[in-house]
């Protein structure tokens, strides 16, 4: 086994493909971290004063999840109109992982995007959808 323990980062937007590499390495018997289920994909409904506490919570503790596995895995789906988009909080959470010199992997290619030099200078290693070099 390549790894035992992997994070995943991601838009909420692609929570059902993280939840199925979830379940595909956990069948490899990699213990696998999430970011939390109970994050709401729609803040509209809170007020900025409330969503900012919330917000910071919810990135607090996935960070504490990356610092407490092996590598992390970026499950870049389409979306917002970008192939492969990673928006601000995965982007990061790959910062994150490069300070504590974990490996960030993309689940597939980086995205053409506004940031696209500065993800490349994060040096992830494109997976292009096939997971099964991490287990």
């Amino acid at each position: 086994m390549k790894y035992k323990s992997i994070c995943l980062s991601g838009s909420m937007s692609v929570l059902s493909k993280m939840l199925e590499i979830r379940g595909l390495l956990q069948s490899k018997g990699v213990m696998v971290e999430t970011p939390s289920l109970e994050e709401p994909s729609d803040y509209s409904k809170m007020s900025p004063k409330e969503r900012a506490p919330h917000k910071n919570e919810m990135i607090v503790r996935h960070l504490d999840r990356i610092k407490g596995t092996e590598a992390l895995l970026v499950v870049n789906q389409d979306s917002k109109g970008v192939k492969g988009y990673i928006g601000a909080n995965t982007f990061l959470e790959m910062g994150l992982a490069l300070a504590f010199n974990k490996p960030i992997y993309l689940l597939n290619k980086v995205p053409d995007q506004a940031n696209v030099d500065e993800i490349r200078g994060l040096l992830p290693i494109e997976l292009d959808g096939d997971i099964s070099e991490l287990s």
